[in-house]
């Protein structure tokens, strides 16, 4: 009798497992539906915050490009001036007057040398939002602090590691050349020439959003060095460091056997940035 009731009572038995396993298959799949689609959310939202942060960080780019070609156009015009629009591109802006102490130094890398030009030349920056890691890169110019009057850029605008987050630098190095103008007491004079773009009297800014900005090109002053050198000589070095950071031009010096007349002239646009709302 006993063997009876077992047999009756397995297909219920059967029927009830079935009846349980069908629910639990719906929710493993309805958990898994979840996790996918979850997944593919916050996958395609994280994308979608990647691109929005690049198109960001282009537009940084494009703003300081626009702002180093305002200060280009008002350069070595004094008393000209320009406004310019900033757009909030989720960052900071800086202007950083006291910034790149630029040292000069004229030299025949041997025992002469003379100290012409000490003093802080200024940078303009934008720390970039939070963003992926990127290469440390030269948007305009290169590395070197000193470079040839007829070769290169004076701009160095740039993307390096900040403090905490990406920058965007935007300063100025001297360019150097030289030329012969004749003779004096016999000996060949050579002009050297050094040219400076100094941002020191700009005001200290901290902005973010939107703002405007007005780029002025102060004056231009010149200073003059005169050497004379009493032995031949075929060149001189014009050393250069900001921050710690060394490059040098040789210029060419015609001479005789009793020497050579060296004219060393300092020339400096001064270049104003002043906040001016919105």
């Amino acid at each position: 009798m006993e063997k009876h009731k077992r047999r009756e009572n397995s297909p219920n038995l059967l029927s009830s497992q079935r009846g349980i396993a069908l629910p639990v298959t719906f929710l493993m799949l309805f958990v898994s539906l979840v996790l996918l689609i979850s997944a593919t959310y916050y996958f395609s939202i994280s994308r979608i915050s990647a691109k929005t942060q690049a198109l960001k960080v282009s537009g940084a780019e494009q703003g300081m490009l626009s702002l180093e070609k305002i200060v280009k156009f008002v350069a070595w015009s004094p008393g000209s001036y320009e406004i310019y629009e900033f757009d909030d591109f989720g960052g900071e802006f800086g202007v950083v007057p006291t910034a790149k102490r630029l040292v000069l130094n004229l030299t025949d890398d041997s025992s002469f040398y003379d100290v012409f030009f000490n003093s802080t030349i200024g940078k303009v920056v934008y720390e970039l939002p939070p963003s992926e890691t990127i290469d440390n890169l030269f948007l305009k110019g290169d590395n070197r602090v000193i470079v040839n009057q007829s070769s290169s850029t004076m701009t160095q605008l740039y993307i390096s590691q900040g403090t905490e987050y990406y920058e965007i630098t935007l300063s100025y190095r001297p360019s150097a050349g030289s030329t012969v103008t004749g003779s004096s007491s016999g000996k060949p004079v050579n002009n050297l020439r050094v040219y400076i773009i100094n941002l020191n009297s700009s005001q200290n800014i901290t902005r973010l959003g939107n703002f405007r900005l007005k780029v002025t090109s102060v004056n231009v002053t010149s200073s003059w060095r005169t050497y004379n050198f009493t032995d031949p000589i075929t060149s001189l070095l014009v050393k250069a460091s900001i921050d710690g950071t060394n490059s040098e031009v040789s210029l060419p010096i015609t001479s005789n056997p009793t020497g050579a007349i060296v004219n060393l002239e300092t020339v400096t646009c001064n270049i104003k940035t002043e906040d001016v709302g919105w």
